[in-house]
This record gives structure tokens, sequence and C-alpha cells, in this order.
């Protein structure tokens, strides 16, 4: 048995510490937890809303988007939208591939998705 003394007063007081029982520990939990899903489908530490299919295949054909400002004649930018199998559209510019700045688009609004569907995509 193990003493411990408390310090602060006049008189040092010896007091018996009980041996106290260990905690029970926990027991393994191999249940699915989604942690894995979750890291394989985000995009710079960012959860996607967004889960892309098994059919997900890219374009074959050279897709471009344009992209002007209200008042101008000519292109601002130009997308290569065929190069990947997905394009994520939203406010947050750290998962989206083309940001959209309007008040009514969302974090993560919208995808463009290439599929390969009856044998075309």
């Amino acid at each position: 048995v193990s003493e411990k003394v408390e310090w602060g007063k006049e008189e040092q007081k010896v007091v018996e510490a009980k041996e106290e029982e260990p905690p029970e520990k926990e027991k393994p939990n191999f249940e699915t937890s989604g942690l894995l899903a979750l890291e394989d489908n985000s995009k710079n530490g960012v959860p996607l809303r967004y889960v892309e299919p098994p059919e997900a295949r890219k374009s074959p054909v050279r897709w471009r988007l344009y992209l002007f400002k209200p008042g101008e004649d000519k292109e601002t930018a130009i997308i290569k939208i065929h190069k990947g199998t997905r394009y994520f559209f939203g406010k947050d510019r750290r998962v989206v591939d083309i940001p959209t700045d309007h008040p009514t688009c969302s974090k993560q609004h919208a995808v463009l998705q290439y599929r390969l569907v009856k044998g075309t995509v």
C-alpha cells in the first residue's frame, strides 16, 4: 500500500491511497467508420459532396469552355475541359476547377461529368 502526503497544512497528514482498479480497455471495433472513403473522396482536405461513378471516362473529343466577362467582346479565358473525367463548378476555390462568383451559387454547385454510356462517352 502506497502512502499519499497532503501538503500545504501545518501538519502533514498521511492518507492511505486506495489501489484503484484500472479502467476497462475499449474493445476493438471492426465496423466501417467511413474515414477511408472520406479520405479518398476529398480534395485539398475538403470533403467532396460528389462521388465519381465507376463508368467515368475522359472525353475523346477536345472540348473547350470560353469565359466571357460582361461588356467585353473577346473571351477572358479558355478552359480545356477534355483533359479530365469531371469538372467542379462553385465558390470554394480550394475544391472547384471552374470558380463561379455568383450569389446564387453554392460552394460545390455543379459537376460536369463524362461517362461511358452504351459504348460512347
